[in-house]
């Protein structure tokens, strides 16, 4: 089975923020900045965050702003969908921490490149795919780290202890005490 993601997810480098814009109660007014949690993972076609869980992050947002402390808004106002929205923690005393998984919509030139620029610029790198044992070892560019001996007459997919140790049996006598 191969990578379940079509595009390669980030970490940010330090904290990244979902900014959110309400309207404000006349026109005249300025919109409410409604501030959503850390980014913790992004990549061109969504991201997650995470966030203590209030009614302000619970309305229906069109658009979203990414805030980067001591740079200011570097992406603003991307459509996006919300697709998934899990419990992290649950405690007794304090309201729970969700995390909300955001798709972007469509995206015109300068939003795209806005995202880009982002991903370049504020990411650590790539967060690798998790990935059963049989996934790792059935994909040809990774099987190599997993190859494993197996007899013709045993099953495939079974390896025997013996099969998994890496290098030579230690003697006894060849431990230091």
């Amino acid at each position: 089975m191969p990578q379940r993601r079509m595009h390669d997810r980030y970490r940010p480098l330090g904290s990244a923020f979902v900014i959110f814009e309400s309207p404000g109660l006349y026109r005249s007014a300025n919109p409410r900045i409604i501030k959503m949690g850390p980014v913790t993972e992004i990549s061109r076609k969504g991201l997650s965050v995470e966030y203590p869980l209030n009614k302000e992050c619970q309305k229906d947002f069109q658009e979203l702003s990414l805030l980067v402390p001591g740079q200011g808004l570097v992406v603003y106002r991307i459509p996006f969908r919300n697709i998934s929205e899990t419990i992290v923690s649950e405690a007794v005393k304090r309201r729970p921490i969700m995390r909300r998984g955001m798709q972007f919509g469509e995206l015109n030139e300068y939003h795209a490149g806005l995202l880009e620029d982002f991903v370049q610029t504020y990411t650590r790198g790539i967060i690798p795919d998790r990935r059963s044992g049989y996934e790792r070892r059935n994909v040809p560019e990774t099987a190599e780290s997993y190859a494993a001996i197996f007899d013709a007459n045993e099953n495939p997919a079974r390896r025997s202890g013996k099969d998994r140790r890496v290098g030579e049996p230690k003697k006894l006598s060849d431990v230091p005490f």
